[in-house]
């Protein structure tokens, strides 16, 4: 028994790391069939499609089952593990996600001087517009001014091999001083770093793809780091660092407010300490960009009109349509026109389910921090309701989903996860990558709508599971 206990880890850690290099592999398989970085509107023929698809989808399925083992037997000495895996995936070229190229043009562009939150007029002019995909090329930039600070510098070169190795450079440096700092501080908590750390889907969409969550990620956990041993204030500077990235991040705010703070008095004088500092760094980083108040209304406003998508409110709308005896856009049919059309159909729909689904997250929300300000004092309380918080927000209250958005809430889930949050974070991470497996095959594959609506509506399934225990009775299984 014991040496079949000693030998499980070892298998899933191989298992782990074969599958990640196997994913890596993929990615450049991409590029070598395609003959671009580019990921929208530049898909390998169907042959190679098919046989990169395999391929990633068996890697994954290795890296999806070592993690769940690690997870079950979180390595004791994870420091070796997670900087393997951080260097292989550093290694990943773009292939879920075409995100890095608007970063780095949006980039460019401010690092010229140019105006890029109140209007999209100059994106063509940027040197990285040529691989910026046909959806956003007309697009504000929605992205933070720490984000865009963080990327200036490597946007300056018009090489997009040059400019990724230097935004990788240039995050890699906080990533792995965050890391190291976490894996000595929390060394009595291996499982924190088997869900940050080695987790398939900070891998992948983090280092591998350099979705700018990165940064915001490496903010939390550093602030958690800093706020445990004492320093609110230091705390509350890499919240407002990561809010100031991604509006995403603001739910986790409920963390940095509750812990160490188990008396009302101390909670509401936070409440402005908290908030002067979130104004005073954004007058900081906002400063070098700002066109007046259209700097702060113009993104939300791009936000605020964008279509559903990845979401029950998606979801929903789409069903409707058909049953009112409306059809589906090709897969290769314009983005732009499928974009309009949806609008002048969906619409209405889109307005009922949204409020319908934000009902029930606020009265989720309500109910967990309910639970967390009476266990105020309960360090383990705080972390699992603010993970369960930013999840709730996440997958049932917003109009858009995306995979990488779920970074928010690894290093409170890190903290403190129950058996149920552990068995739902296995599925979602599982379901919610492999959707974009699609950008290895071509538009007109017969596979593609397939695998669309089968991982689709799985995700659709996950984000539902086990509702009562991972909302109402989340506390109930503390570990």
């Amino acid at each position: 028994m014991k040496v079949l206990l000693e030998g499980t880890p070892r298998r899933d850690e191989r298992r782990w790391l074969i599958g990640l290099t196997l994913v890596v592999a993929c990615s450049w398989g991409r590029w070598l069939a395609t003959g671009s970085l580019k990921v929208d509107e530049n898909y390998p023929s169907p042959l190679a499609g098919a046989l990169l698809f395999v391929v990633l989808l068996s890697g994954y399925g290795l890296l999806v089952t070592g993690w769940k083992g690690l997870l079950e037997h979180p390595p004791q000495r994870p420091r070796r593990l997670a900087y393997a895996g951080l260097g292989v995936a550093a290694c990943m070229l773009p292939m879920l996600s075409n995100d890095v190229f608007s970063l780095l043009a949006y980039g460019s562009r401010a690092a010229g001087g140019n105006d890029v939150y109140s209007t999209a007029t100059g994106l063509s002019q940027s040197v990285f517009s040529p691989w910026v995909g046909a959806r956003w090329s007309q697009e504000v930039c929605v992205y933070g001014p720490t984000n865009l600070v963080f990327a200036m510098p490597a946007a300056l070169t018009g090489n997009p091999w040059i400019a990724m190795v230097l935004l990788r450079a240039t995050w890699l440096v906080p990533l792995v001083l965050v890391m190291e700092l976490s894996l000595r501080r929390l060394g009595d908590r291996p499982f924190f770093h088997a869900m940050v750390w080695l987790n398939p889907l900070w891998l992948l969409e983090g280092p591998g793809q350099l979705h700018a969550d990165l940064l915001g990620l490496v903010a939390i956990t550093a602030g958690v780091l800093v706020q445990r041993r004492g320093g609110a204030k230091a705390g509350w500077a890499c919240l407002s660092f990561a809010v100031l990235g991604k509006y995403s991040f603001v739910f986790t705010a409920f963390w940095f407010w509750l812990f160490g703070a188990p008396t009302p008095r101390q909670r509401l004088l936070r409440i402005p300490a908290m908030a002067m500092m979130l104004v005073g760094m954004g007058a900081l980083f906002y400063a070098p960009f700002w066109r007046g108040p259209a700097t702060l209304i113009e993104p939300v406003r791009a936000l605020a009109a964008m279509n559903p998508g990845g979401t029950l409110t998606e979801v929903v709308s789409q069903i409707v349509h058909v049953l009112r005896g409306g059809g589906i856009p090709r897969p290769d049919a314009p983005v732009r026109e499928v974009m309009e059309l949806e609008r002048s159909t969906h619409a209405s729909t889109w307005l009922v389910v949204s409020l319908v689904m934000r009902a029930v997250a606020l009265v989720v929300g309500v109910r967990v921090l309910r639970v967390m300000l009476r266990k105020s004092s309960d360090g383990d309380t705080i972390a699992l309701g603010t993970g369960v918080l930013v999840v709730a927000v996440l997958t049932l209250a917003s109009h858009r989903f995306q995979a990488w958005y779920l970074l928010a809430a690894l290093p409170f889930f890190g903290q403190c996860c129950t058996d149920v949050w552990r068995r739902w974070w296995i599925a979602v991470v599982a379901v919610s990558v492999s959707m974009d497996f699609v950008h290895v095959l071509p538009r007109t594959s017969l596979l593609l709508p397939v695998w669309a609506v089968v991982t689709t509506a799985a995700l659709m399934v996950v984000f539902l599971m086990s509702f009562r225990a991972r909302y109402l009775h989340f506390a109930g299984d503390a570990r």
